[in-house]
């Protein structure tokens, strides 16, 4: 950014840099050492001098030609993310803050947030003196750690090799992370896993074959550099069978590999088998499989079908070994479940609550989300067509055109209510009410959406109706269905919290006054705050039991200053409040309330609402769209 505004306007000053980075003085001056490093290589130099400003002299010319490169380099925040956890693991002594700061050219308040970040998202573990931080955690520790990075981050890709025609999967090891895993190991253990994974009588899905392959990968280099599971860290392993297809893979590493596998390490690796082993589930001869499990889960759900219980427990069961075992995964989509597949999400969290109160074992939010997908599938099994969707046809050219028109109509939107087919003449007579009118004919009614189409309706014709009748679906029923849940009494402006467990307790409080929740609805809110974070974008979307929701609504708390919310600061807070009394109306519902958190124009004028009724008025009328 420094390097790119000093090219655009050829002399600046800190005050510039200041501003248009958004960071201080003290750390501009280290960015700007950075930035003579980079642009001395291309025979540049940086002139930094009282009354001349901040200036390149030299032939810009070669660094004007290698800046994109230079700025396609750039570390994201994940990826200075992973180089901070990766240089503490490095670090043998204690190190201040200030020089990791000073590492990684960033603020103290910049690293302290990162160093929050990785220890709730990969749990962590410093121990804190006056001479510094230090990572002093056991060598089971570091290869959890180091697995979970590489989960997150190496880039997968498969293709068919040109002469053999067989598949090939290979793997992009994040450059911070090379120094554990390098390429000829990886690629030299996946020729012996896919030995190994051919002798067994089992199904090894993707997770179990990634969760293998990088602890054995990892385990390997760490023992040829001498850094073995130590007996203190493995001495929950004891007194444990090792599985005959664990010593048939120990001992294909000693062969592939020359090394010598020590009996705690024998044990670490049997977790991972032994998940796949345990997890598996025989469907030729089980049928609906783990009885006991769909009993259970019938207890807890509150709807279900039966391809619903098939689909948990086929999923549940390899899933709760996993985790049993200390073995975690990564989803690429968590985010995005969360945010189109909201109700799903909640039903998955519900479950995954009761299966630490049943099991004892926590389930991540990338566990949830993979159990979200089951419920989403299951609600989207139960959608019925709805033909809300008044529709009416003009047609110029006789009954037959007409009539075929409408069965068009009728097979490629079967969620459109046809209320009427008009001949022109029909048309003259009287008013037209409906939603949607097509016509074979220009015309033009006021207030009403039309559409000129050919009697054949072609796709692009059928492609635009959809779209209509999409955008009605919105308009009329689905703000309708989300307006109706707002009311001056469930919303608060500018709040004082200033964190989220404050925001949350406000606005329960709110709520139960006004006998919208009863007053368990506030430890049930922050239990699961606990289990999963509630953020979406920049916005937070807490929630609680739907059993405790007297009367539905969405309440609403807004913050100009900002309320600390997970390592982030969120300005808005959306109190989901609904029950079973709007379950019909819960997709338009999401529908309406995801295109209003999506539109920045709309959520900073909530922000900086002065009281309730600007807020209803922002929210239901479609201004900014």
């Amino acid at each position: 950014m420094i390097i790119e505004l000093i090219l655009s306007k050829q002399v600046v000053h800190y005050q510039d840099i200041m501003e248009y980075t958004g960071m201080s003085r003290k750390t501009i001056t280290k960015y700007l050492n950075k930035v003579e490093a980079i642009v001395n290589q291309q025979g540049v130099e940086l002139v930094r001098k009282r009354g001349q400003g901040i200036h390149f002299r030299g032939n810009t010319n070669a660094l004007l030609a290698k800046f994109p490169a230079l700025k396609d380099g750039s570390q994201s925040e994940e990826e200075r993310r992973i180089s901070i956890m990766t240089f503490l693991t490095q670090q043998s002594s204690p190190i201040l803050l200030d020089d990791i700061a000073d590492h990684f050219f960033i603020s103290r308040s910049t690293l302290e947030r990162d160093l929050n970040i990785l220890k709730s998202s990969y749990g962590l573990k410093l121990t804190a003196t006056t001479e510094g931080i230090q990572f002093k955690s056991s060598e089971g520790d570091v290869r959890r750690l180091i697995g979970q990075l590489l989960q997150s981050y190496w880039g997968q890709e498969i293709k068919q090799n040109q002469r053999t025609g067989k598949m090939v999967r290979t793997f992009k090891i994040p450059a911070s992370l090379k120094r554990y895993v390098d390429k000829q190991t990886l690629d030299q253990m996946q020729r012996v896993l896919n030995q190994f994974v051919a002798t067994l009588k089992v199904d090894v899905n993707e997770y179990q074959y990634e969760s293998l392959l990088i602890h054995t990968t990892i385990a390997i280099q760490r023992i040829r550099n001498g850094e073995y599971i130590s007996h203190l860290s493995s001495s929950r392993l004891n007194g444990i069978t090792i599985s005959p297809s664990t010593t048939k893979l120990a001992k294909m590493l000693v062969a592939a590999f020359g090394c010598t596998l020590p009996d705690e390490e024998i044990a670490y690796l049997n977790i991972h088998v032994a998940a796949i082993e345990d997890g598996y589930i025989d469907l030729a001869h089980n049928g609906i499989v783990e009885q006991e499990m769909v009993n259970w889960l019938r207890t807890v759900l509150s709807d279900y079908d039966n391809q619903l219980l098939r689909n948990l427990t086929l999923h549940l069961r390899p899933a709760l070994v996993r985790i049993k075992n200390g073995i975690s995964i990564t989803n690429p989509y968590c985010n995005q479940v969360k945010t189109y597949f909201p109700v799903a999400f909640d039903h998955a969290l519900a479950l995954a609550m009761a299966i630490t109160k049943r099991y004892r074992l926590q389930l991540t939010e990338d566990e949830i989300a993979y159990l979200a997908l089951h419920f989403e599938s299951f609600i989207e099994r139960r959608k019925t067509s709805r033909s809300d969707v008044e529709l009416v046809i003009v047609c110029s050219t006789g009954y037959g055109t007409a009539e075929l028109l409408k069965q068009r109509v009728m097979d490629k939107l079967p969620n459109v209510n046809i209320v009427n087919t008009l001949s022109v003449s029909e048309l003259m007579a009287g008013p037209v009410t409906a939603d949607i009118v097509i016509s074979t004919i220009p015309l033009r009614l006021n207030g009403t959406r039309v559409i000129q189409v050919t009697p054949f309706l072609n796709d692009h014709e059928i492609d635009v109706l959809k779209k209509l009748s999409q955008d009605v679906r919105k308009e009329k029923y689905a703000r309708e269905a989300f307006v109706k849940l707002l009311s001056p009494n469930g919303i608060i402006t500018n709040s004082s919290a200033t964190n989220k467990q404050a925001a949350i307790i406000q606005i329960t409080d709110q709520l139960q006054t006004h006998g919208y929740v009863d007053k368990q609805m506030q430890a049930s809110a922050l239990a699961r705050e606990q289990v999963a974070s509630t953020i979406i974008d920049k916005f937070a979307i807490p929630h609680g039991d739907i059993n405790h929701v007297l009367k539905p609504t969405i309440g609403i708390l807004t913050s100009k200053r900002g309320i600390e919310w997970d390592h982030e600061r969120v300005h808005i807070v959306f109190f989901v409040a609904l029950n079973r009394t709007v379950e019909s109306q819960m997709d338009d519902i999401y529908s309406y309330f995801y295109s209003l958190i999506q539109n920045a124009n709309r959520m900073a004028a909530l922000t900086k609402a002065q009281d309730v009724q600007s807020i209803i008025e922002i929210l239901a009328h479609d201004k900014g769209e």
